[in-house]
C-alpha cells in the first residue's frame, strides 16, 4: 500500500510538472511573457522556475537547479495533445498516472532527479496533500 501511495504521489507530483507552463502561466504570467521573448527560451524558463521555487526555501540550491531543468525538460518533450490529454483526465476527475506517457515520463522524471531528490519530492508532496486535506477540513 506505502508503495502504490508513493506511486500515486510521484505520478500526481509529475502530473503537475506535466502542467507546470499553464500553471504557471496564470500565476507569473509577466515572468513567462518575458521568458518567451528570450533568446533562450529554455534556459529563461529554468531561470523563472529557479525563482519561483527557490521561494519555498524547502529545497537547497543545487536541488532546485536539478528540478527545474528537469522539469523544463520534461516540459518541453510533451506535445499539445499530451497536455491536452493530461488536463482532460484531471477534468474527468481521473489520476493522469493511468496514462502510458505519463508513466513514461515519471520514470524519466526519477533518473533526471536521483533518488535523494525524488525521495525529498515524494516528501514534500506529501506533507502539502495533507496540509491541503485538513485545510479542506476545515471548511
Amino acid at each position: 500500500m506505502k508503495n502504490l501511495k508513493s506511486n500515486i504521489i510521484l505520478s500526481t507530483f509529475v502530473s503537475a510538472v506535466a502542467m507546470m507552463a499553464t500553471a504557471s502561466h496564470a500565476a507569473e504570467s509577466n515572468k513567462l511573457q518575458e521568458a518567451y521573448k528570450s533568446t533562450n527560451v529554455k534556459s529563461a524558463l529554468i531561470n523563472v522556475c529557479k525563482d519561483e521555487t527557490g521561494k519555498s526555501k524547502k529545497l537547497s540550491a543545487a536541488e532546485v537547479s536539478k528540478y527545474c531543468t528537469c522539469a523544463v525538460e520534461a516540459d518541453g518533450k510533451l506535445t499539445n495533445a499530451q497536455k491536452w490529454e493530461i488536463q482532460s483526465t484531471i477534468n474527468q476527475k481521473k489520476s493522469p498516472a493511468t496514462l502510458t506517457f505519463v508513466q513514461k515520463q515519471n520514470k524519466d522524471l526519477q533518473t533526471c532527479f536521483g533518488p535523494q531528490l525524488t525521495s525529498k519530492l515524494k516528501s514534500l508532496t506529501e506533507e502539502a496533500m495533507k496540509a491541503a486535506q485538513a485545510a479542506q477540513a476545515k471548511k
